[in-house]
Order: structure tokens, then C-alpha cells, then sequence
């Protein structure tokens, strides 16, 4: 295993020599002596406030600071940020794909194998599309997180904290225009009511035009959040929250590629124009459907300090409404889905002596139903489905010594998938599955140096299994195997050059059983959901901070990811087509081998204030966005550029800057599919160059 993460690694040796050299440069210029230094980021990923460094974990924070400079108005266009990940667009969905794992399965009875959460409460996939706004921080966790989350979380975690009410008067606003007749507002208002109690108000609009030919793919958005906190100093503190979004704007349409007039020969890559962004086909012409989505989140956390321990209580409700008219290519489709859910998450921290715990209770029940229907054909329409669980989750960390610990976690969990509905020729169904699961986790950290954090980690996780939405016959079960993983992971985090250098890294082998799989069955014209027995990956991600003036600073994230499936062949029963059956040896979707992303910003003094230059740019190899490589699906290697330059007042007070995104105007792919009349691909795309201007202001 670790013979194969060797080549991986090899993107250290090169920036190992990069510090030596810049230690040996660093003396004779001036700047290097002074005492400036990265700060030191303060993330809550192991549900303990620790510093980033001192966080045994590839975590990658991005602050609420930096989310406004980079333009950041939704999770998907946080993906430029963050290393070898994959947040795309399936029209009100967002698929969450890190270090390879992912899901594609939009249908309500199918959770996703990662999570989202906002402050803690999970989200269900229709929800993770609402814009961010007033954000304090995101934070990513890749790998298993069982032994600290109480719903599933095979394959990693994103974390949204919204911002608090501030104990002072404290005003922000937000002002973007640009292109696509883009209009974006924020303004968020804190009111201190008592020394003890503080309210927040936060509202967000954002209105473009269509990204697509037709005007598809546009927004008319609105969101609200309230927020208080009470706080006595010494024993409680409670904050409760409400979040409520309404989409106004037109619904994506997903275009054709690899058609090529029809031939199905030629480019396989090719668009039907030169626009890729040009969804009008004749002579059934595509226009641009409207949607209705309304979604309340209500949430809350009570600490209660006993002592040398802290009692934490988080409920939440989540409901969604959700209605779309869109096209898939020229053929009229409709999806919907409606949530009810409801959380109970209850824990106890502390620590005593060398050791350091945590341990928790969790409960969910998610009702939900939806409607599939391309073309008047429902693919799936599901009447009632119901998600539940109960699990317990922990873990404890202990003081070997003064510079070793040891950490020994595990969630036990019970989970019941259970619903009804009418197949497509309309036939009912029904179907009522439990699973049980122990997860464990054992870590150990080293502290090698002042600055210098070694640790490794073994941990495993699953996913819930499933049901088909058909009934269950003789020669094939409707039920679907639940997905488990074992992940290894060993990395170093380390600080140079008097703490203006940050060098993190991490090498991870996953052993990934049961993934689950979707295709359309051509036997029975039906949705089908299927395991694919084992998969494999490797590889390495690499995180470099550089202070490398006292105004410039760099980021590099060079990310290397070789997942493939090992073991796959589709079932007999299961007809997906002429060709292969056998996909061993095929590189997951969605997972391209190499992710670099590398930023530079450089800050001038200008008029008592200082001008601030950045550009950011994205590589990624190519990757296919089907499981199967289907013609059409592969997005080559591509890279795309933001840039913005912006003016920041002395005083902190306002800033006024410009902006671009997408400078290559690249068409990427986002969530695909196979082709409806022959051997080509239907995509979402993501947003095109865009540009404009904004304006901030903080008193």
C-alpha cells in the first residue's frame, strides 16, 4: 500500500528544496527579518476550538474575509479553494465529491456519502445550493468523520459557521454589479439588547440574467437570517437561528456533447456550437423553466459548563419545498422534492488530567417525496420515503508523554430506510431495510518540533444502503448493500522562516467497499441503483502558506488522487448498454488524478489605505463524469483564472474593488449524463467569464 503513495509524494522533495534554498536566500534581504507572520487560524473540525496547525487533519479552512474576496456566493464557487474537490452544479443540488467520493444518486431515498452542515445541522443535497452569506468560516474535512458526527460521513464533511451576534453595534454591507445584469446585496446588523443578550439580522439578494442562450441558468434569490445569543460569562450560552431562502430564478438546462449533429462521430468533446453555453436545439427549442423553491432551517446551540466538562445540545428542523421545470437537451423534465427533517445531537466534553473526550448522541427522521419525469416518462416517483437513525459517537485522546498522544474513537449506529411509491408503468412498491454499524478510529500525534505536528490515522466509515424504486422479484432484489471504507491517512504540519512559511501535508490510501452506483436499466426501463465492489485510492495533497514580503503572500495546493475501481462488474440483470460490462481499472468520475490550485496577492500602499492585487488559478487533469466513460462525459484538462484588484480604506471601514472570473472562459462540466438517442452526453456547466465590481462597508 505504501509503496504506491511513494510517486505521490514526490511534490514534497521539490518544495522541501524550495525552503532550503529560501532559507539560505532569506538572510541578506530585509523583509525576511521582520516579524510579521501568518496568523494562526482558529477551526473547530474535531468540535473542539484548536488551532489549524495543531489539528491532527487535512482540514482546509477558508475564512468568511476571504469567501467575500474571492466572490464566494454559494458553495459551488468555493471549489476553486479548496484541493482536490468537486462542488457542481445538478441543478438545485450541489454534488460534494472529495478526493473522489462523491454522489451523483438525486433521489430522495439516497443520501449522499458526504455531508453538508450548517453550524452543526445536517443538510439534505436540495439545501446545500442556498446562497452563503454573513459567513465566519467553511471548513473541509476529507476521509471518515464517524467518530465525531452522528450522521454518516464516509467520505468527508463541509462545515458552514454562519457569524454571530457581536456583543457591540456592528454593521456590514455588500454591494456587487456586473455583467449578466448582476445585482447582489448583503447587509447584516448586530444589536446588543443586554450585557448578556445579542440579536443579529442578516438579509441577502442576488439577481443575473441566464448563463444559457435561452436565459436558463439565471437567479432571483432571497434569503433572511436571524440569529441571538445569551451569554451569562460563566455557565450557559445559547444561540438559535433561522435561515430562509426563495429561488425566483430560471432552472439550468443541460446541454449536449458528443452529439455532433447526430453522426455521434468526430469530437467526442465537441459542443452543438461554438457557444457551449448555447442550449437552443431545433426543432423542439428548449426555453427556460421556472422553479419554486422556498427553504426554512431552524437551529440552535445550548453549552451548559459543568465544571471541568461542557454539556452541548443542537436541535434543528429542515424543510424544503422544491419544483423545477427544465430541459434535458430538447426533451421537457420535471423534478421535485419536499423535506421535512428533524435533528437531535446531544454531547459531553472535557478534559481531565492527560486526557481529552467527547462523547455524543444523535437522532435524525427525514420524511421526503419527489417526482422524476423526463418527457411525460416518470423515472421515479417516489410517495413517501422515510430516513431514520439513532446513533452514539465519541472519541478520547491521551497524554502519552509531553510530546505524544494517542486517540481511540467509534460510533455504533442504526439506520432504517423505508418508503412507497409507483414505477414508471405503474406498479407499487414498497420497501423497509435496517442497518447497523460500528465505526472506530485510532490516531497518534507526535509533536516532532515547536512547530512541527506529525500524526497518522486509521478510521472507518459507511454509508447507509438503499432500496430500488421498484418491487422486489425473484431474479433481482430491490435492496442495495450499504458502502463501507477504511481510510489511512499520515501527515506532517510544520511552519518555517520564523512562522512566515506554513508546509502541510498528507498522504491517504482509502479501501472503499459497495460504492453506489446508478444507471438507467435498459431491461426494465427503469432508475437502478447497484454496488460496485471495491474501489481503490491514493494519494497525496500538499498545502503551502508563504509570507513571502511582508505584503505578499502565496497559497499552493498541489493535490495527486489515483482512485479507480478495482473490483466492478455491472450485474447481469442490469442492461446499461452495448459494450463493457467490466470497468475494473477505470478512474472514478469525477476525481481527476491532479488538483492544483495557486494564488498570489500583493498589497500596495495607496492614500492612507493600501491596493490590493489577486489572482487565483485552478488546474485540473482530465476526468469523466460518468462511472461507465461514456462518450461525451470526459472534461479535459483545463485551468481557470479569478483576478481581482481592490482598494481597502485605512480606517477598515470600506473597500471598492474589481473583479473577474473564469479569465480563460472555460466551459467545465458539472453534473452529466449519458445521452437520451445515442452514444453522447447531456451536461450542467458551470458559469461562464464573468465580471464586475463591488463595494463593502463594515462599521
Amino acid at each position: 500500500m505504501f509503496r504506491r503513495l511513494v510517486p505521490a509524494a514526490a511534490p514534497i522533495v521539490c518544495v522541501l528544496a524550495a525552503i532550503a534554498a529560501s532559507e539560505s536566500a532569506a538572510e541578506p534581504v530585509a523583509e525576511a527579518a521582520s516579524e510579521a507572520k501568518l496568523e494562526e487560524i482558529v477551526v473547530t473540525a474535531q468540535k473542539r476550538a484548536e488551532t489549524l496547525q495543531r489539528t491532527p487533519a487535512a482540514v482546509t479552512a477558508l475564512s468568511g474575509e476571504a469567501l467575500v474576496a474571492a466572490g464566494v456566493t454559494d458553495i459551488r464557487a468555493a471549489q476553486n479553494l479548496v484541493p482536490s474537490v468537486r462542488f457542481q452544479m445538478q441543478n438545485s443540488s450541489t454534488e460534494i465529491y472529495i478526493r473522489g467520493v462523491g454522489s451523483t444518486l438525486d433521489l430522495p431515498n439516497i443520501e449522499p456519502p458526504t455531508v453538508f452542515n450548517f453550524n452543526g445541522v445536517y443538510i439534505p443535497r436540495e439545501g446545500t445550493s442556498v446562497g452563503l452569506f454573513d459567513i465566519a468560516s467553511i471548513e473541509v474535512l476529507p476521509g471518515p468523520q464517524g467518530s465525531l458526527y452522528g450522521r454518516a460521513a464516509l467520505g468527508g464533511a463541509v462545515n458552514v459557521q454562519f457569524r454571530r451576534p457581536a456583543p457591540e453595534p456592528e454593521t456590514e454591507a455588500l454591494l456587487e454589479v456586473g455583467d449578466y445584469s448582476l445585482v447582489h446585496a448583503t447587509v447584516a446588523q448586530s444589536l446588543p439588547v443586554s450585557d448578556r443578550f445579542s440579536l443579529r439580522a442578516a438579509a441577502d439578494y442576488i439577481k443575473h440574467d441566464g448563463y444559457l442562450r435561452t436565459g436558463a441558468d439565471s437567479k432571483d434569490d432571497y434569503a433572511l437570517r436571524l440569529s441571538g445569543l445569551y451569554e451569562d460569562g460563566e455557565r450557559v450560552s445559547a444561540y438559535f437561528w433561522a435561515h430562509g431562502a426563495k429561488k425566483n430564478g430560471r432552472s439550468p438546462n443541460l446541454v449536449r456533447r458528443g452529439y455532433n449533429g447526430g453522426t455521434f462521430d468526430g469530437d467526442p468533446n465537441a459542443f452543438d456550437s461554438s457557444d457551449p453555453w448555447n442550449d437552443v436545439i431545433t426543432p423542439t427549442e428548449p426555453d427556460a423553466g421556472r422553479q419554486e423553491y422556498e427553504n426554512l432551517v431552524l437551529g440552535g446551540q445550548v453549552d451548559f459548563r459543568l465544571g471541568g466538562a461542557t454539556l452541548t445540545w443542537i436541535p434543528s428542523y429542515f424543510y424544503l419545498d422544491w419544483a423545477g421545470d427544465y430541459w434535458l437537451e430538447n426533451l421537457p423534465s420535471f423534478l421535485s422534492s419536499h423535506y421535512n427533517q428533524v435533528t437531535q445531537e446531544l454531547r459531553l466534553a472535557g478534559a481531565s488530567g492527560r486526557w481529552t473526550w467527547l462523547g455524543g448522541l444523535y437522532a435524525y427522521r427525514v420524511t421526503n417525496d419527489g417526482e422524476f419525469i423526463v418527457n411525460g416518462f416518470p423515472l421515479a416517483d417516489i410517495d413517501r420515503n422515510r430516513l431514520e437513525g439513532v446513533a452514539g459517537f465519541g472519541e478520547a485522546t491521551h497524554a502519552l508523554a509531553d510530546r505524544w498522544r494517542l486517540t481511540l474513537g467509534g460510533r455504533l449506529s442504526y439506520d432504517r430506510r423505508e418508503g412507497d411509491g409507483v414505477t414508471a408503468f405503474g406498479v407499487p412498491y414498497d420497501a423497509d431495510q435496517t442497518f447497523d454499524r460500528l465505526d472506530w478510529k485510532l490516531g497518534v500525534e507526535f509533536d516532532a518540533a515547536p512547530q512541527t505536528l506529525l500524526y497518522a490515522t486509521v478510521q472507518t466509515g459507511y454509508q447507509p444502503g438503499t432500496y430500488n424504486l421498484f418491487p422486489s422479484a425473484p431474479g433481482q432484489s430491490n435492496e442495495v448493500r450499504e458502502a463501507e471504507m477504511t481510510a489511512w491517512s499520515a501527515g506532517v504540519k510544520s511552519r518555517f522562516l520564523e512562522g512566515r512559511l506554513q508546509l502541510n501535508n498528507e498522504l491517504f490510501y482509502y479501501d472503499y467497499r459497495d460504492l453506489l452506483v446508478q444507471s438507467f436499466n435498459l431491461n426494465t426501463a427503469l432508475l437502478t441503483t447497484f454496488n460496485a465492489e471495491k474501489v481503490e485510492t491514493w494519494g497525496n495533497q500538499l498545502d503551502l502558506q508563504w509570507l513571502v514580503t511582508d505584503r505578499g503572500r502565496l497559497n499552493l495546493s498541489v493535490g495527486y488522487l489515483h482512485a479507480r475501481y478495482e473490483d466492478f462488474v455491472v450485474p447481469p440483470e442490469i442492461n446499461i448498454g452495448p459494450g463493457t460490462r467490466d470497468f475494473g481499472g477505470y478512474q472514478l468520475q469525477y476525481a481527476p488524478d491532479w488538483t492544483v490550485s495557486a494564488g498570489y496577492q500583493h498589497d500596495f500602499p495607496v492614500a492612507g489605505g493600501y491596493l490590493r492585487g489577486r489572482v487565483e488559478s485552478r488546474y485540473e487533469s482530465a476526468f469523466w463524469g460518468t462511472f461507465n466513460h461514456s462518450r461525451g462525459t470526459q472534461q479535459q484538462a483545463y485551468t481557470k483564472t479569478d483576478a481581482s484588484l481592490t482598494y481597502f480604506a485605512g480606517d477598515g471601514r470600506w473597500s471598492l474593488g474589481l473583479w473577474v472570473k473564469n479569465i480563460e472562459d472555460e466551459a467545465v462540466l458539472a453534473a452529466t449524463t449519458t445521452g437520451q438517442f445515442g452514444p453522447y452526453a447531456d451536461a450542467f456547466l458551470e458559469p461562464p467569464r464573468t465580471w464586475g465590481a463591488r463595494f463593502t462597508l463594515s462599521l
